[in-house]
């Protein structure tokens, strides 16, 4: 939990930048404010079409290991009823050893479950990096185009025609 001064601490060094921030824009160019624009990237990597298709194409990329493994758990799940159903018609010997079966296909299923999951985070974030340089070559050609002097990535409120999100996002998608 936050304490108070973390929050006036907080507050107080918003204000400071408030303050500090159109100081040099204005020192510049004495005829004009700086200009702000602000980016939702998060919103870009989420959900423009351009991550969205590769999203797609990543999920495409793994549905056979995922079908595999779904294989396995089905396989998994019928021997384990096989074994409950034929448990006492079974010798202690041959339940022991369906039930090794099991327990190596279990383990094997869970593995290569992690595997997966390790794999598709991997590769979620390796696209998600260049994305993120591509996102950030269109904001640095947007900002010279435009005369932009600061480009926020975060904000807690803004003005909406601050907001040239959409405008990266189609500038992504060519």
């Amino acid at each position: 939990m936050k304490t108070y001064s973390t929050y006036l601490a907080a507050g107080w060094l918003c204000l400071a930048l408030i303050g500090v921030t159109p100081l040099p824009a204005a020192a510049q160019d004495g005829s004009r404010g700086a200009r702000i624009a602000v980016v939702n990237v998060e919103r870009l990597l989420s959900e423009s079409p351009r991550a969205q298709a590769v999203a797609a194409r990543i999920d495409a990329e793994f549905a056979p290991r995922r079908q595999q493994i779904q294989a396995e758990v089905r396989r998994l799940r019928d021997l384990s009823e096989k074994l409950a159903h034929d448990a006492p018609q079974l010798s202690d010997r041959e339940h022991l050893e369906r039930s090794r079966e099991i327990g190596d296909l279990e383990r094997a299923v869970r593995r290569d479950q992690a595997v997966l999951q390790e794999d598709l985070f991997e590769r979620r974030m390796e696209e998600r990096s260049r994305m993120a340089e591509r996102i950030s070559a269109i904001i640095a050609s947007l900002r010279a185009q435009q005369g932009v002097d600061l480009v926020l990535t975060r904000t807690v409120w803004h003005r909406p025609a601050l907001d040239i999100t959409d405008q990266v996002s189609r500038m992504l998608d060519n």
